[in-house]
């Protein structure tokens, strides 16, 4: 509709404009709470334009008290479906890990590599996070402003997953959203990868995202620290890790580069806790 037209319609019937106004505010009015936290994380993100890129990959470095679990390169699909790790350097490199959609594997079959499984579903996460708030299975509810690092306070929201969701559905997540870019700028979590919900809240942790890159419009965090945590302190304490992120690019990629390679060794879930 030309704008004149669109002028002269509301001029003639005033109600029907304030009505339409009106039916505009009540929507989004009736915009969930839930939906709207989450859509200024993906929108400081640029979530439209990750997801039409075919892959991400990075150098990736992960240092965990004082040992570093995980020295290679990381490739995975924007969904977030299928990812691939291939150690580069220490005692295991040319050891191979991949989730290729519904399996995990690591080859060779006689590689002493442990935790294949969690590793290459883990970190694959923590990257592609802002992206993946609003997937079917996900639930956000707001928390209002509640403590996160250095005494500050960030607009939070609690994330948790429908029954069969991944590997550790039991799985809860704090997210804090950074108050002037509207990034993620952290999440508190539990692991129940292998053990009970009341086992894994004993010990919850945090990380906090920093080292903001853009790589094709889309912002990523390249440094990761992650802290002890508690809901009434937020982060405290010195580091327990880090992960370092480099060489991020876009790319494109084969889906067969997922699959397991003949001879690779099976990672199934582990048992629920």
């Amino acid at each position: 509709m030309h704008t004149s037209a669109a002028l002269h319609t509301s001029a003639a019937h005033p109600r029907l404009h304030f009505g339409l106004v009106g039916l505009a505010l009540a929507l989004v009015a009736a915009l969930p709470a839930s939906a709207d936290w989450v859509g200024k994380i993906e929108s400081a993100h640029n979530k439209e334009t990750y997801s039409q890129q075919g892959a991400l990959t990075a150098d990736l470095v992960v240092e965990f008290g004082g040992s570093t679990l995980i020295d290679g390169r990381l490739v995975m699909d924007t969904p977030g479906g299928k990812t691939r790790i291939e150690l580069t350097g220490g005692e295991h490199a040319g050891s191979v890990m991949g989730f290729d959609g519904s399996e995990a594997w690591l080859a060779p079959a006689d590689s002493a590599f442990r935790g294949a499984r969690f590793h290459v579903l883990t970190w694959s996460y923590f990257l592609a996070a802002p992206m993946k708030l609003s997937d079917a299975g996900t639930h956000v509810q707001p928390q209002g402003e509640l403590p996160f690092l250095d005494g500050t306070k960030l607009a939070a929201a609690k994330l948790t997953f429908g029954d069969g969701v991944g590997d550790s559905p039991d799985d809860w997540y704090l997210l804090y959203r950074d108050r002037d870019t509207k990034r993620l700028a952290g999440m508190a979590y539990i692991v129940t990868f292998g053990k009970s919900q009341e086992k894994a809240e004993e010990e919850p942790h945090a990380i906090v995202y920093s080292g903001w890159e853009e790589v094709n419009g889309v912002w990523l965090s390249t440094e990761w620290t992650f802290y002890d945590w508690t809901r009434e302190k937020g982060v405290f304490g010195d580091p327990v890790g880090h992960v370092k992120l480099r060489n991020l690019r876009f790319v494109q990629f084969s889906a067969d580069a997922f699959k397991a390679p003949e001879g690779a060794k099976a990672q199934p879930a582990p048992p629920a806790g």
